[in-house]
């Protein structure tokens, strides 16, 4: 399988934006002895690493802030990001790629709002049209191609595409040339090949003034592989974004061949279509007969059982942890324990189940009363001891899971609230974040004092959706849950990191990113 293009729910580790200030601040000479020219300045600008200031602010930007550009656009690259301009790096402004931003910033959104990354269509059952062909490809050819690389996307969100001839379609595919009215001109030959919006828009332009080709030779430089470029384009038009995963379809930069989706891609499909069908009336209405104790915030579907099944086999049943709607996660004694209903799931480390699990909870944590029969809301204390919250009332546990205290939440020098969704002890500064639905807490163990100035809006944490499922610190980072995805938090920039969230199943529990999953989290099968 050859290289790709890229989307938002990224599988696997990436570079994280904090190594940049440390690659490119000692290094402000940058600019004096290697400045980008103007033409590469507006590269940046164009594709989110440089953020765009109105035309009545000095465009004057400091060799630190371009710098850190360059070690941005590096690092989506998959190059080493030293913040240096180096020949491999000035590569990158002449390769051919796809037009639509690698890093969406806030002012882009606000100039394009209608056209909302990650989102899909809502619907299985999607139409497309061809409107033209091209020089050098018939419109029945491009028909065909395109087809094709819808069947790629297809069967990893269950999709059903048909092409429509003359009535308006979801994506309308068309070739153009220079300014064609979307805000978005072609530039000639080379460089950018194509563009493509998300939902509600979904149209995809491909630049006229390319040479396309059909599954052109290695030698065909001059030739623009359309199957390729079709099949990224086909990622944005169903609200995919970019990915810096080099492999991955998704990926900004042509490359060829491509033959199947990545990982990477498949696993955006399935939370980006899988959110979709939460939304769903029929999964609302399900949504509604579950019992008090099943209906957090979480925005991931159940899977439904047989009538057939006894009520003794319901009982013995165990969640699969894969197709589950889990109750919360967090880490103790250096392991992730993962709750739901009576059941606990203990791992060693990310997709390593210790043997022997899952259990009932009530088995681990002895002398937890039996009327708790589910844990929300977990933590392990700076002493090692683990405290159970159960709404106004705690459980205090000693190292070896035995029951040494029960206490009331106000101990915790905060009111009486409705319920806390979650609580952990950062690495960071060493207090307790004590978290509700929309404010927080933040408290000293040592001294049992309440930090000043609490509790404070969950908004703090910015890009960090409330109210979370769970908080936990694991490998020294901070992560925050919410039904299926996740979010890696920067505690030095205060926000969560940009390219989350990702799927919670696939990165952390033993779980394949396989069509048929799909079949179960969308409620189709039992």
């Amino acid at each position: 399988m050859g290289p790709r293009y890229c989307v938002l729910y990224l599988i696997g580790y990436i570079v994280t934006l904090s190594i940049f200030g440390t690659a490119v601040s000692a290094k402000t000479i940058f600019l004096e002895e290697n400045a980008p020219t103007l033409e590469e300045i507006n590269f940046m600008k164009k594709y989110g690493y440089l953020q765009e200031v109105p035309l009545s602010v000095s465009t004057t930007y400091t060799s630190q802030s371009v710098a850190g550009a360059v070690a941005k656009m590096q690092s989506f690259a998959g190059l080493p990001p030293t913040g240096y301009l180096d020949d491999e790096t000035r590569k990158l402004f002449k390769r051919r790629r796809c037009g639509v931003k690698d890093i969406e910033t806030k002012s882009s959104a606000h100039r394009r709002k209608r056209y909302i990354l990650q989102q899909g269509w809502g619907r299985k059952a999607i139409t497309y049209r061809v409107l033209n062909g091209t020089s050098t490809l018939s419109k029945s050819r491009v028909e065909t191609l395109m087809r094709t690389g819808l069947e790629v996307w297809a069967p990893h969100a269950g999709l059903d595409f048909r092409r429509v001839e003359r009535s308006k379609a979801d994506i309308e595919v068309s070739f153009a040339s220079k300014d064609h009215g979307d805000g978005f001109p072609f530039d000639g030959p080379g460089r950018v090949v194509a563009h493509a919006f998300p939902p509600p828009h979904g149209a995809m332009h491909f630049d006229d003034d390319e040479i396309w080709g059909d599954e052109p030779g290695e030698d065909d430089d001059d030739i623009t592989d359309f199957f390729a470029v079709a099949v990224h384009e086909i990622g944005h038009a169903l609200g995919l974004s970019h990915s810096n995963v080099k492999a991955s379809v998704m990926y900004p930069y042509y490359q060829v061949p491509v033959e199947k989706l990545h990982e990477d891609d498949i696993m955006g499909m399935q939370a980006l279509y899988l959110k979709e069908d939460v939304h769903s009336p029929a999964a609302a209405a399900e949504a509604r007969t579950e019992s008090a104790v099943l209906s957090r915030s979480s925005t991931a579907p159940r899977f439904t059982r047989p009538d057939s099944e006894s009520a003794e086999d319901d009982e013995n049943d165990v969640p699969d942890l894969c197709y589950t709607n889990y109750d919360t996660i967090q880490v103790l004694q250096g392991k992730i324990y993962v709750f739901e209903e009576e059941w606990v799931w203990v791992l060693s480390e990310r997709k390593q189940i210790v043997e022997g699990y899952p259990k009932r909870f009530h088995e681990v944590f002895i002398g937890l009363p039996r009327h708790i029969n589910v844990i929300r809301t977990i933590y392990e204390k700076r002493n090692g001891h683990i405290v159970v919250f159960s709404g106004r009332s705690y459980w205090e546990f000693s190292a070896r899971f035995r029951l040494v205290k029960r206490g009331r939440i106000t101990e915790y020098k905060i009111p009486q609230v409705p319920e806390l969704t979650t609580v952990f002890v950062s690495n960071y500064n060493n207090k307790t974040y004590l978290i509700e639905y929309e404010r927080y807490w933040r408290y000293d163990e040592a001294t049992r004092t309440m930090d000043r100035g609490y509790p404070k809006e969950m908004s703090a944490w910015r890009n960090v959706p409330y109210p979370v499922d769970a908080a936990i610190i694991w490998k020294e980072d901070t992560y925050f849950f919410r039904g299926p995805r996740f979010w890696r938090f920067d505690n030095a920039q205060i926000r969560a990191h940009e390219y989350y969230p990702l799927p919670t199943a696939q990165i952390w529990f033993p779980c394949p990113s396989t069509p048929d999953m799909m079949q179960y989290t969308a409620n189709d099968e039992p």
